[in-house]
């Protein structure tokens, strides 16, 4: 008995603990994420890296789409692509812009008419400076005369009087006259005919464009100052036929000069 109230009296006189005093706790600091949350992220085209920071923290970045060697190689030929469009089209325009009005006059023999045609426009080119812009020639539907001769000297003196010199040298009209030159004067109807009869006979042998008829018109219906509907052959009379010529021919030529001029941008520029 004596040593149980002993107990309970040391027990009493324990101490009780205060209620006030806080027992340090220790909190759990969550460990950072080593990925970041990828519905947080921009989409991006390029698949995507984690570079992870000195403070543990992941950070997405795009990745470098020439690191791959198949997207760079796309990427250059895609480029050298386009460069090589862009030179053919500048090519292409320079080509056109550059490329002369050409013009072929025609005759039956290639002897008269028609070289005294082109040495009057190619004496009004000439004055207006555009010599540069224009390719001109002159041919005949019938070899009568042999390939390589002077214009008939009748007409080389009588064109020379008025300062215009003909040079021009005898050839047939061929095919490829039908591509090459932009327009052809016939000096009268016989000769209109004969160069349609040839480009119908020659296109079954040769490529030749659609549009080689609409090419050929006759040289006086350019003619302003005159009524006639055809430039007569002087061939077979006196000097007055061969005056008769260079006037209808100077008349003619200035006109078709300003017609060409006022369609073709190329030409005036």
């Amino acid at each position: 008995m004596a040593g149980a109230a002993a107990a309970s009296s040391a027990a009493c006189s324990s101490p009780a603990p205060n209620p006030t005093t806080r027992y340090p706790v220790r909190r759990r600091v969550p460990r950072p994420p080593l990925v970041a949350a990828s519905r947080h992220c921009t989409a991006s085209p390029f698949p995507t890296t984690i570079s992870i920071s000195s403070s543990g923290l992941g950070q997405a970045r795009p990745r470098d789409p020439f690191l791959n060697p198949r997207l760079r190689f796309a990427a250059a030929a895609a480029a050298a692509e386009g460069e090589m469009a862009a030179e053919a089209s500048a090519a292409a325009a320079e080509g056109a812009q550059a490329k002369p009005f050409s013009v072929l006059f025609v005759c039956l023999g290639n002897i008269c008419r028609s070289p005294a045609a082109e040495a009057v426009f190619r004496n009004l080119v000439s004055k207006r400076g555009l010599e540069s812009k224009f390719l001109i020639d002159s041919a005949g539907t019938i070899g009568y005369h042999e390939v390589g001769n002077k214009a008939d000297s009748r007409m080389r003196s009588a064109s020379k009087k008025r300062g215009i010199e003909v040079t021009s040298i005898s050839r047939p009209v061929k095919p490829s006259d039908f591509r090459d030159f932009d327009l052809i004067l016939a000096m009268d109807r016989q000769n209109y005919e004969d160069l349609l009869s040839s480009f119908e006979r020659w296109r079954h042998r040769e490529p030749l464009p659609d549009s080689g008829p609409k090419k050929v018109k006759l040289m006086c219906s350019y003619c302003k100052r005159h009524t006639e509907s055809e430039v007569p052959d002087p061939y077979y009379g006196g000097p007055q036929g061969f005056e008769k010529v260079l006037d209808l021919l100077e008349d003619a030529c200035e006109s078709l000069l300003d017609s060409i001029v006022a369609e073709n941008a190329s030409v005036s520029a």
